[in-house]
């Protein structure tokens, strides 16, 4: 009996349909151009993507619009007019923000997760245009019409949302891509001293992943290897300042201690213990 062929779930039939709109690919190539300007600006990329704040900003943005337009479902049914106008502004205010960060986590994706993650930005921008009508509505006195208005705002910036989930969720955008690995508990044997040279960039294997050898003014530093911000392989980088630069999207890694020196990463890379025993290099791993 002929097995029968899977199909995949309808939410995934979905998402493989929008990625695949004609003219996505040509408009993020022309946006992509039109935002370098602003991309090459490094500092405010950092701010952007959440340096600073130790993860990324974007994620934790967009829960204020979304927490405003649906509480101003909320003082419509109870009749609070102002209160419904005055949350409408803030939750377009919040937008624009979010909509800042966006871009700028948006400008280091690729191919499909670019096309997916674009619409995602104009369903947010449509939503935001929503909700503008509606506060415009409202503040002429037409309460009926920013009424649907939000309504209808509220449910695309939900879609949205939905297809915002599938980036982070389904595709680790934006996580730490090396949240689970840990150890070797144990000091670990992995290279000869004379392979290990000044800004030269070897990757070793330990326990089933990769670990990046260097030296930086003679001591050897030890880092993971994947790259914390979307897993690029940081021994195919180069090495300028004491810092390993990524191959991928540019992230500025610290060797001595894996600290983040430059964005698009916000989480710092795993460091490991590197030592010297009988002319071999041992390295042992952080606890998980």
């Amino acid at each position: 009996m002929q097995q029968q062929e899977r199909t995949q779930p309808p939410y995934a039939q979905m998402i493989a349909a929008i990625e695949e709109i004609p003219g996505l690919e040509e408009l993020s190539e022309w946006l992509v151009k039109a935002l370098d300007p602003i991309t090459r600006r490094r500092k405010l990329m950092d701010l952007l993507h959440g340096r600073l704040l130790g993860h990324a900003l974007h994620p934790a943005l967009s829960d204020l619009p979304i927490g405003m337009w649906s509480s101003v479902t909320v003082l419509d049914l109870i009749g609070d007019k102002g209160g419904a106008t005055t949350l409408t502004a803030a939750g377009c205010i919040a937008a624009g923000a979010t909509a800042a960060t966006g871009i700028a986590d948006w400008s280091v994706t690729y191919g499909r997760d670019r096309r997916l993650a674009l619409v995602h930005g104009l369903a947010n921008s449509a939503a935001l245009g929503l909700q503008l009508g509606s506060l415009a509505a409202r503040l002429r006195g037409r309460t009926g019409r920013g009424r649907l208005l939000s309504a209808l705002g509220l449910a695309t910036a939900v879609a949205a949302a939905y297809l915002g989930g599938d980036l982070v969720f389904d595709r680790a955008l934006t996580v730490n891509h090396t949240a689970w690995t840990s150890g070797p508990g144990d000091w670990t044997d992995v290279a000869d001293d004379a392979d290990v040279t000044e800004g030269a960039l070897t990757a070793v294997e330990v326990e089933d992943r990769k670990v990046l050898l260097t030296r930086v003014d003679g001591t050897v530093c030890a880092l993971e290897n994947t790259c914390s911000h979307a897993g690029g392989p940081l021994n195919e980088g180069t090495v300028e300042g004491g810092d390993v630069i990524c191959p991928w999207h540019g992230s500025r890694f610290r060797l001595r201690d894996g600290a983040v020196v430059g964005g698009p990463a916000t989480f710092p890379q795993p460091h490991l213990e590197a030592r010297k025993v009988a002319g071999r290099i041992q390295v042992r791993g952080r606890e998980a």
